[in-house]
């Protein structure tokens, strides 16, 4: 059997890049644990979270629908799907930011919380500018099949980002407002000129034997911006419900508890960090490949890989959790006193950031189909109805794990509905197929 060496380079690119990512976001966790209080460290928690908001609903609008299109145009079609991609997202990275920023300073006015600076509130609105700027050009790179300049831009993009932290910490300004204003300049600037100027390289075809660029046929904008609303507007639901559902713990435990136990689960969540990076590698590495596959009807490989993919995760998982099973306390070890007593908080979040590999591999699949998005967004009703209760019911506890156990039902949960749906999809095709 051949071996495909530059399949293999690539895969282990993506995972090195996700790597590099969560690993900066681990040194960032370490410094705040170190250098400042449970609550500031909590207020960065939340406001980032914030961000991932936006990072993730720019991502529906614009990098689901493109992934998709993308794969499906050729010639000047292509190029019009790549030029709505990117300027889309220069603006509603722009649009979020001011949006953000307004509904910040209102907030900052009526509350009485001293953390609440007008500096938080313009780092805040910055790292949101750079983060959807920067995700969405990860996409533009994985679409075109090339990790490394993935990897490239967010080499330079760490290594900005580590000495400007290197130099607050030698200076003691650490701080939840200078953080999130360095990470949304040096995202910004290592993925803004691209957003600006794609075509200064030129764009790959997807299919290997691509036609010739037809430039008497030149795009309907106004067609293709009807395409992406009508993939973009399921999975922006989509997205919103999956915010609700997975990254809303840290606003219920700041409102039933306190900042301080926000840190407590935010902390424990970073040894399941390893699946997680996985699980993003496997996104994006493989989001355009099974769209590729769906389009040439190659379902057996796509399902094959779904089927190895699904029990990668798994072993993953139950590994992460034995590692942490057989040597105690570890955030007590690495964290110090501050956060001891978190092993039950480790093994939960072990459990529900496998659950989530696992759904979003099956999401991925379901994206594939004509009525994908459309399933996932009526899954992510459904969903938000169960979260409601879900959390109601944990916020009654008093007791954080309870957060995180409401967590792995609606993963359970979803994945249940998207098993059925998938269900659907297949018994749809081999309909078509006889």
């Amino acid at each position: 059997m051949a071996i495909h060496w530059q399949k293999i380079a690539k895969i282990g690119v993506s995972i090195f890049d996700q790597a590099w990512l969560s690993g900066i976001s681990l040194l960032i966790s370490l410094i705040f644990v170190k250098e400042l209080e449970k609550s500031e460290f909590g207020l960065y928690v939340l406001l980032f979270n914030t961000c991932l908001f936006f990072q993730g609903i720019g991502g529906a609008l614009l990098a689901a629908p493109y992934t998709t299109l993308h794969t499906r145009k050729q010639g000047l079609h292509q190029i019009g799907v790549v030029e709505i991609f990117t300027k889309g997202t220069l603006v509603f990275a722009a649009g979020a930011a001011i949006l953000a920023g307004l509904a910040y300073a209102a907030y900052e006015a009526w509350s009485d919380d001293p953390l609440l600076t007008t500096a938080a509130g313009i780092g805040f609105a910055v790292c949101i500018t750079g983060s959807v700027a920067k995700d969405n050009t990860r996409v533009y790179h994985y679409s075109r099949h090339d990790p490394t300049a993935a990897l490239n831009s967010n080499l330079v993009y760490g290594c900005l980002l580590l000495g400007i932290i290197f130099l607050m910490v030698q200076t003691d300004t650490v701080s939840a407002a200078g953080v999130l204003l360095a990470i949304g300049a040096c995202s910004a600037l290592v993925s803004v000129p691209r957003l600006l100027n794609p075509m200064s390289k030129d764009i790959p075809v997807a299919n290997s034997d691509p036609a010739p660029i037809d430039t008497a046929s030149k795009p309907d904008t106004r067609q293709l911006l009807g395409e992406y609303w009508a993939c973009g507007r399921w999975a922006a639901l989509g997205s919103l419900v999956t915010f609700l559902t997975s990254n809303t713990y840290p606003y219920l435990a700041a409102i039933s508890f306190s900042k301080a136990e926000v840190a407590d689960i935010s902390v424990a969540r970073l040894l399941s960090m390893p699946i997680a990076l996985l699980g993003a590698a496997w996104f994006n590495l493989m989001r355009s490949r099974l769209s590729q596959w769906a389009a040439e009807n190659r379902h057996d490989v796509l399902d094959s890989t779904v089927r190895k993919s699904v029990i990668g995760a798994a072993a993953l998982s139950a590994s992460v959790a034995v590692m942490i099973g057989v040597s105690g306390d570890l955030v007590h070890h690495f964290f110090g006193e501050k956060y001891a007593n978190l092993r039950v908080l480790n093994l939960l979040w072990t459990a529900q950031t496998g659950l989530a590999f696992i759904k979003g591999i099956y999401a991925a699949t379901l994206m594939t189909g004509d009525n994908g998005f459309k399933d996932l967004s009526r899954i992510g009703v459904v969903t938000l109805a169960a979260t409601v209760v879900a959390m109601l019911l944990a916020s009654m506890t008093h007791h954080s794990e309870s957060i995180v156990l409401a967590l792995i039902f609606l993963e359970i949960f979803q994945i249940a509905l998207i098993q059925r749906s998938r269900h659907h999809m297949r018994t749809l095709r081999c309909q078509v197929s006889s």
